[in-house]
């Protein structure tokens, strides 16, 4: 995608770049002829680069999405522990068969 025009800027009048003018995924290189080129962050840009950029949005999401990740995996972790100590407990149990006879028939098996 090679970009000649005076709003985007050009070999001798390169477009100023600010974090207010590009977004944080979207950056300008210059290509070997000598254009200006806007290599997008994003498929909305790589598609059109008139298009509004969405890196900043799909970077908040996947942010998002790695916090839940990480607040399942300690939730996980902790319910491992717990099961592992609840099920050591119950096989050390005089009654352990009663328990495991009794809970597998409330959980219908």
């Amino acid at each position: 995608m090679n970009l000649t025009q005076a709003a985007l800027g050009d070999r001798d009048t390169p477009a100023a770049v600010t974090p207010d003018t590009v977004p944080a995924g979207c950056y300008w290189w210059t290509d070997p002829d000598g254009d200006l080129c806007l290599m997008p962050g994003c498929m909305a840009r790589v598609q059109d680069p008139e298009a509004e950029c969405n890196c900043d949005k799909l970077g908040a999401r996947l942010a998002r999405t790695e916090e839940k990740l990480r607040t399942r995996d300690t939730a996980d972790r902790y319910a491992r522990t717990w099961w592992d100590a609840l099920s050591e407990a119950v096989r050390a149990h005089p009654d352990a068969a009663t328990i495991l006879a009794d809970a597998r028939r409330r959980a219908g098996r």
